[in-house]
Formats: C-alpha cells, structure tokens, sequence
C-alpha cells in the first residue's frame, strides 16, 4: 500500500485477523466529499499494525481528508527509542482538513520520555517546516482505547508554528502563531500511561469531552497530568472521569497552563490522583480567563487548587465538590507564588473527613479571597464571607461521582453568591439559576430524602 498514491474516495480495508509489520506510511489525499477511509473487512479481531521499532507504527503525512478506523496499532519493539503508534504530520503544507481517527485500539507504544513535535505518544497530531505555516482544521479523535505508551496517550497538536507572546516568546517571532481549529476529542479511553493523558496545544475552541483517563504519569521523570491545553485558547473540557495521576510531579488530573485564554473545566469527574485537582499554571507567558465549575474531586491528594510561579491574569473556581477521605490529606489552595494574580474561590464545597488533613496555604495579602464557601474540616481559613463550616450534607460521600448531591435540609442549599455567566448547569444536568443564590457544591437540584 505505501507505493501507491490514494486518490479521493479510495477505501483501504485490511482484513481482521492479519497482521501488519512495519509502517504504515500511506501517499495522496483525499477531496471534500471523497475521503480516503482505512479500516478493515471481515469477521474477527482488528487487524494489527505493528510497528516493530520504528519511529511510527502509521504516519499520515502531507494528506488531508483521511479517516482511519478499525485498527489495532502497536509499537513495542526496541523499547526506549523514540516512536509513536499514530502520527498524523504536516510540514510546509498550509491547512490540511478533515481528519478523523476512530474505535483505534493503540497500545504497547514504548517510547522515551521526550514531548515535541517528534515525541513519543500514543497518538500524536504535529506540524513542523520552516517555509509555509500549517495547521489542521477539523480533527475527530474519537472512540480510540490508548494503552500502555511512553510518554503521553494522545496529544495534538504540537507545532513549530507556534509563537506569541502570550506564551512566554520572546525575540523575532520567525513562526507565528497559527491555530489548529475544530478539534474534538472525545470518547477515547486512555490507560498506563508514562506521562501526560491528553493534552491540547497551539488550537483555538478545541473540544474535549466524555474521555475516560486511569493511569499517568507513572514513568516519565517530568512533569505530566491527565489532562491540560498549552499555549491555545478556548479549550473546553468537560464531561471527563480522571484518576490514577501518580506522584507529584504534577500529578494532578487537570492543569491550566501557560498561554492560554478562556479554558474551561465543567462537569468532570476526578479522584484518587497523588498530585491533586487542579493547577493553575503559568510561569513566563500569560494565563487569562479560566473557569473551573461544577467539578466533582473525590480523594484527590496534595493540592486542590495550585498556582505556579507565574502570575495569573484572571481565573474563577466556583462551585465544585471536594472530598477527601479518611487517610488523605490535601492543600486546597496553594498560593505558591508571589506574582500578581487574580483568583477566585466561590461557593464551593471541601469535605475532610476523617484523618489526615485539609488547610489553606495563602501568601500574606493574598490575591486570592474564598468567599461563599463551605469548608468542613479545613485550617487556614482566615476569611470566608458568605461562608459556613456547617455540614453539606451530602449523600454519600467518598462512594463515586453520584454521592455528592445534597440532602433535604442541607444549609448549601441556596447558600451561594449569584454568578451570572455560570453555563447554566450543574454537575447533574441540572439547571443553575442566573438571578438568584444557587447551591453552594456541584449539585444545584432538590435536597434528597
């Protein structure tokens, strides 16, 4: 396959049950209307690309208008070197459009621990050239399982086209920023991962949704979390379940980083992560209107809420659930900076239950004020207007994501401060109001009997 040129409309099938060794480095492209689509025919297991050391298992390079599915891809011999399972590049090539990569089962990638545009991940989207600035414009990765790689499961897209200021760029800007648009991920599964799960980089209103991730940073000697956007704007990520970060280094499920503006997180799910929750994270560049609402954090460690070295333009955190259990203990806001910055803490709810402990870490004349808080068990707290110590009463804490609506007689309930541009919804799907107190927590329903 990889003498011949495609053309538009060309179907690739391989057949279940056979296996492939080598890249699978296929030439041409596909048309509006007439993509070129690769999977498999018949009965049976997914046919298997194996890359068998090489840097990539399949790389699509210099096309557009490709959908691969169906495939099983590995990459596991010479572990160490550094290779991909799924590498989709451009170079010198302008905008490519239209990629889709679905129900891939991606596994066994044993790369080394380097992250760039020739990293070593399980599926990874990247542009590079000197001549003609590139980028991708309408990327599906959806439906894919992405297990056992080094370093990272699935990331997109990094580039050479990538400097601004607000990234921290200095001196001539040679390769300006160009994004890479109309990008959703979702519905992916990724497991035992070396370092980072998901990561968004140099895209504007990229979407990241339904991805389940258990399992990272448990090789890499870097720093890695479940999942983050980099140097990009608009990202959203919502409707995730994150768990099994290990060590510190970051560790924690949900990170906003350096040069990137208008992030949100909503409605995830995470738990059981060493680092913690969430990292508000720039050093050099700028980090300008995030929000994370209406999160669940259940037995997160460490950290809650952590800020880096740098300062921070504007970010609010309100209305999310935090519990942690017996035996753990959490920062929940750690100021570790004394850079200007301007952060929010309303009308959330943290639970310390049990041993261990829960405080607040804040710099003297501290940028950040918590106010309409619910705070059960936490030392630190020298000011909370609005605020109360008194139990939430949730239902079942410490059981799974369904456990923190609240009881019937709760005292959160329509305790909080009214924000307007709240995205309408709770955890639970239910409607937040605009005009008046909401619930203090993720739950904005009924008390529960």
């Amino acid at each position: 396959m990889n003498a011949l040129t495609l053309r538009p409309g060309t179907t690739v099938l391989f057949k279940r049950g056979s296996r492939c060794t080598g890249t699978f480095a296929p030439r041409g492209a596909g048309a509006a209307g007439a993509p070129i689509r690769i999977g498999a025919y018949g009965s049976g297991a997914r046919p298997v690309i194996d890359g068998n050391g090489a840097p990539d298992a399949v790389l699509l390079q210099n096309t557009q208008w490709i959908e691969l599915r169906d495939l099983e891809v590995t990459n596991a011999a010479s572990p160490g070197g550094n290779r991909r399972g799924v590498h989709v590049r451009l170079s010198d090539y302008g905008t490519g459009r239209h990629y889709v990569l679905q129900n891939l089962y991606v596994h066994d990638v044993w790369g080394d621990d380097t992250k760039s545009t020739s990293g070593s991940d399980g599926i990874l989207f990247s542009v590079v050239g000197d001549v003609r600035a590139s980028a991708f414009d309408d990327v599906r990765v959806t439906g894919n399982t992405v297990k056992g790689v080094n370093r990272g499961g699935i990331r997109l897209v990094v580039s050479e086209w990538e400097q601004r200021p607000q990234v921290g760029s200095t001196g001539p800007v040679t390769k300006p920023w160009t994004a890479n648009t109309r990008i959703v991920v979702a519905g992916n599964q990724v497991y035992d991962v070396g370092g980072d799960g998901i990561v968004i980089l140099t895209a504007r209103n990229a979407l990241v949704e339904h991805n389940r991730i258990d399992g990272f940073q448990r090789r890499s000697a870097g720093y890695n979390a479940g999942m983050w956007p980099w140097n990009s704007d608009g990202t959203t990520f919502r409707y995730n379940e994150v768990s099994g970060g290990e060590t510190t280094r970051d560790g924690m499920a949900f990170d906003v980083d350096q040069g990137t503006d208008t992030t949100v997180f909503e409605y995830n799910y995470s738990h059981d992560n060493a680092g913690g929750f969430v990292l508000l994270c720039n050093a050099t560049g700028r980090v300008a209107n995030a929000v994370v609402r209406y999160n669940v954090s259940q037995n997160d460690v460490f950290r809650g809420v952590e800020m880096c070295s740098g300062g921070i333009e504007s970010a609010h955190v309100y209305n999310n659930t935090i519990y942690v259990g017996p035996g753990r203990s959490m920062t929940v806001i750690n100021e570790n900076t004394t850079a200007p910055h301007h952060v929010r803490f309303d009308n959330n709810i943290v639970v310390k239950a049990g041993d261990g402990t829960a405080n607040l870490r804040l710099q003297p004349g501290t940028a950040v004020s918590p106010t309409h808080n619910t705070f059960v068990n936490v030392s630190g707290v020298e000011s909370n207007p609005g605020g109360s110590t008194a139990d939430p009463l949730l239902v079942a804490p410490g059981t799974g994501a369904a456990g923190y609506r609240l009881r019937a007689g709760s005292p959160a309930t329509g305790a909080g401060t009214v924000i307007s541009d709240n995205g309408g919804r709770d955890f639970y799907g239910n409607r937040v109001p605009r005009d008046r107190a909401p619930n203090i927590g993720a739950y904005e329903g009924r008390g529960v009997g």
